[in-house]
């Protein structure tokens, strides 16, 4: 790229040099429009500045659009779909250079991003009175994810957000590791997404149970596992029943879909009757923050049925507010607890009453949706005072 930056400042800059200036200072460089967890964070940030006018970019391919209305209709936002000049890389060369030209024209900016590589690759292009903030959703421990390529560019950022301290922590290690100085790892902050909790926990626990999974498939979420645990239910008979949504059902066998109900992909709606109707999500990911799927669950009752990772342990105690699956790596014997544990919601179940009315407990006192906006407001719209006023 700083190869292709001589050409980009003979013919692109010209080109931004006479195109007119966005009026705000907000610009926010996302990946994608598709449901998920990471991008119903993204909405609700969005909404946090409502009433400030703000460009939105998606850099890279949406599978789905079951979330862009939701983005594309929030106030004040001028949403755009760049994934085209970002993912072929030839034109990723020089449309780098172009949206930071762009974004540099503004002053006092201040540009936030999220899972966009595309952002981490603008960062030595884009002027010094530009804010830079990047937020990270989790810590991938070796697989080479968003950490690794935000490490390049770490000096370039001004701010670092984690939705959860143990990935703040992950950061603040892998720091430690590259010796990389303090006054970079003091960037680094924690604002964990809040969610809308009901006035009451209205959750009938009755048999058979019914338990949750949505999202997104991939390495990471293991469905598999989920897959041999619904296989090995039916086989029992036990009173149990598994719902499924989302991007998966290709990683699902023919028994499971026979006997489960499969929805694919829901809207919001969908999702809240969802959480009413079901009594536990059930997770088996190889690494996690703390999942946005667990926290709604929490807000209708839905007991945790879920690995022991350390980003989920911040919140959850096993047999307080969750049910947690202490192996993790050996899958035989992660399957085998996960039966475990269901077998001991089916045969107790005012035990498992109490873990549904403390997992709501827990969820509306520190889940709140209101203190997130507020903080992400009062942090975003103090970035944008001080971005003015920077002295270098």
């Amino acid at each position: 790229m700083w190869i292709t930056y001589p050409f980009a400042l003979f013919i692109l800059y010209p080109i931004v040099f006479f195109k007119k200036r966005k009026n705000t200072q907000h610009f926010f460089f996302f990946d994608r429009y598709e449901l998920g967890g990471a991008q119903r964070v993204h909405i609700d940030i969005l909404q946090s500045i409502s009433d400030q006018k703000k460009q939105v970019y998606f850099t890279r391919l949406s599978k789905n659009i079951l979330l862009k209305n939701e983005f594309y209709t929030i106030k004040n936002t001028s949403n755009k779909d760049i994934h085209v000049w970002c993912d072929n890389l030839f034109l990723r060369l020089f449309s780098v250079h172009y949206f930071a030209f762009f974004v540099n024209k503004h002053k006092g900016a201040q540009i936030f991003s999220s899972n966009s590589t595309f952002f981490y690759d603008m960062l030595p292009f884009l002027s010094k009175h530009v804010t830079k903030t990047d937020l990270l959703h989790n810590f991938t421990y070796g697989k080479k994810g968003m950490e690794f390529f935000g490490l390049g560019n770490y000096s370039r950022l001004d701010n670092r957000l984690c939705v959860d301290f143990y990935t703040a922590q992950n950061i603040a290690a892998q720091y430690k590791t590259y010796h990389i100085f303090e006054k970079y790892v003091i960037r680094i902050r924690v604002i964990e997404p809040g969610v809308a909790v009901p006035e009451s926990n209205g959750k009938a626990i009755t048999l058979p149970l019914h338990f949750f999974y949505a999202g997104r498939g991939g390495a990471q979420k293991r469905i598999y596992l989920l897959n041999k645990v619904a296989e090995l239910c039916i086989d029992e008979a036990l009173p149990v029943k598994f719902y499924f949504a989302g991007t998966i059902e290709d990683e699902l066998s023919d028994k499971v879909k026979k006997h489960a109900t499969v929805y694919g992909q829901v809207d919001k709606t969908q999702m809240i009757a969802l959480y009413k109707q079901v009594d536990s999500i059930i997770m088996t990911s190889a690494f996690e923050g703390f999942p946005m799927l667990v926290k709604e669950g929490m807000a209708y009752g839905c007991i945790p049925l879920v690995t022991a990772l350390e980003g989920n342990k911040t919140h959850l105690v096993n047999n307080e507010n969750a049910l947690l699956i202490t192996e993790i790596n050996d899958e035989d014997k992660l399957v085998t607890e996960c039966m475990e544990q269901i077998k001991y919601m089916t045969t107790n179940l005012n035990e498992t009453k109490r873990l549904s009315a403390n997992a709501y407990n827990y969820a509306k006192g520190h889940f709140d949706r209101n203190i997130f906006l507020q903080t992400y407001r009062n942090f975003l719209l103090h970035l944008t005072t001080t971005s003015i006023n920077k002295e270098y």
